[in-house]
């Protein structure tokens, strides 16, 4: 095609086209892309107004939601405003862009290379706003769904590799992230993935980035390949292929103790003023990663087929004549889900302890950022502020996960309400799930009605949130640990806390 070939003749030439629909989107299309390659804001901002218009006069469609969140993105990544990363017009359309790429990947109706696609694109999108971690878990589940999405595996490959290259110059700091020999080995696996599907390459992404591309492979397929070796433990095997351990890799060895959460704080510096014995962070982190395990472990044993279960039903239930499943088993998973959205609450605790707010007991992931002011509009807490200014990149993360588990002020809701909203009616309220469609909705506004499939779905995403924002939240100790290296007078402590297991006379192995 001829914006492929020559965008800027493309360009020249996208008034020829129609002004029917399809029309009107192509040119929208060639706009963007084109005013990518070439580097042309002015082009990117009008092919998203063009996208936008089409969006307000037809019905919902996941091609024009597609391309108007692409337009978005890259508007805001050519944006030249001084305002920083967190607000602002720029962050207003990376807000806009996750919604409507959430709106796509929830449409039955989208096609499996275009929700690959999509994937691919909030990955990046994510990577833009330091949420690293939910990236990787897009880029991978882009590749669940299309196997032959080399984008995707290159856009994974890449962030590994850089965090293979920082892992190893700070093996002090970041031991606990992942087993690195297991993190190469997904490296040249995803190395193998792209040599086989560079054409696919290019047809997602153009043929002019290849030879960067088969540099990269090139380098990444000198790497060892060693057989991964499989768990017997059903459990374990759920966690490696869900990749949902407190580690971005684990090693066979780690499976096989049974020790893979390892993700930690590996040091922080204290003052004479803080007294004796080990900060209460540490405490803080424990409890965070026992709740996750527990929260992980409950869903494995309500969702698995075959997993064995301490679960007793010694209720009777009325049967509701609606395809609605009661007992034990579905009040745990609810529970589960609950479990790990909760997990923001404590890491917001747990950042106010550190940041020495306030009422720090007090602090819930909604309400540690600021609020809601008339006339103002959202103001935020001064202390979270200065921190978000002074460029603490993993807060940032975390004040973008807020964003999209709430309302925006004036572009509405947040593409990950729904976690939020069911967390707090199972809470407060009633969570009914049906192992079959409803076709009435509920009558009352105290009980939230889900499909079983829908909300085991949910559950999982809450667990990859949950695990995320554990990260980030290691992230943002390790950040301002550094800040504070060259303040001078104070106590370090190491992060060779002796190990709870050892102290109480469990293995010592």
């Amino acid at each position: 095609m001829l914006r492929d070939k020559d965008p800027a003749e493309a360009l020249r030439r996208v008034d020829e086209l129609d002004e029917t629909p399809d029309g009107r989107a192509a040119a929208a299309i060639i706009l963007i892309d084109c005013g990518d390659a070439l580097g042309d804001p002015v082009s990117i901002s009008r092919g998203g107004d063009i996208l936008e218009a089409l969006s307000a006069e037809v019905a919902f469609s996941p091609d024009i939601a597609y391309n108007l969140a692409n337009g978005l993105q890259l508007r805001a990544r050519y944006s030249v405003e001084a305002e920083t990363s967190f607000r602002g017009q720029a962050a207003d359309d990376r807000f806009r862009a996750r919604v409507l790429f959430g709106a796509v990947m929830n449409d039955s109706s989208a096609s499996p290379a275009t929700q690959s696609q999509m994937l691919t694109n909030i990955g990046i999108l994510f990577l833009e706003t330091h949420r690293w971690v939910e990236a990787l878990d897009c880029f991978q589940h882009a590749q669940r769904i299309l196997p032959t999405n080399a984008v995707a595996a290159f856009q994974e490959m890449r962030r590994l590799m850089s965090l293979a290259n920082l892992f190893v110059q700070k093996e002090k700091t970041y031991q606990s992230y992942c087993h690195i020999d297991a993190l190469c080995q997904r490296v040249r696996y995803l190395a193998t993935v792209i040599s086989k599907n560079y054409d696919v390459f290019g047809q997602f992404a153009g043929a002019s980035a290849l030879p960067v591309v088969q540099e990269a492979v090139e380098q990444a397929l000198k790497l060892d390949e060693i057989r991964q070796e499989p768990i017997d433990n059903p459990y374990f095997s759920f966690v490696r292929r869900n990749n949902i351990a407190l580690s971005l890799h684990c090693s066979a060895q780690e499976f096989s103790s049974g020790r893979f959460d390892l993700l930690t704080i590996p040091h922080l510096h204290t003052t004479l003023e803080d007294g004796p014995g080990v900060p209460e962070i540490f405490a803080m982190m424990n409890v965070l990663k026992a709740d996750f395990a527990f929260a992980r472990q409950v869903f494995f044993e309500v969702c698995e087929d075959g997993a064995d279960t301490s679960y007793f039903e010694t209720t009777s239930h009325a049967d509701t004549l609606d395809y609605a499943v009661y007992g034990v088993r579905y009040s745990a998973l609810t529970t589960a889900q609950r479990i790990a959205f909760d997990i923001l609450d404590k890491i917001s605790v747990a950042i106010a302890c550190y940041l020495r707010l306030p009422q720090a007991q007090k602090a819930s992931f909604i309400t540690i950022w600021g609020k809601q002011e008339r006339g103002r509009g959202f103001v935020f807490s001064k202390q979270i502020e200065a921190e978000l200014i002074g460029g603490n990149q993993p807060l940032v993360a975390l004040f973008n996960v807020f964003q999209d588990i709430s309302k925006h002020e004036s572009l509405g809701d947040g593409f990950m309400g729904a976690q939020k909203q069911f967390r707090n009616s199972s809470t407060h309220r009633f969570t009914v799930l049906h192992d079959m469609e409803r076709n009435d909705s509920s009558k009352s506004s105290a009980i939230d009605h889900k499909n079983l499939e829908e909300f085991e779905k949910l559950t999982l995403a809450s667990l990859r949130l949950a695990r995320a924002a554990l990260f980030y939240f290691v992230d943002f100790i390790v950040f301002a640990e550094r800040r504070n290296e060259d303040d001078g007078g104070g106590l370090v402590l190491s992060s060779e806390v002796p190990d709870h297991d050892y102290i109480r006379g469990g293995d010592r192995s």
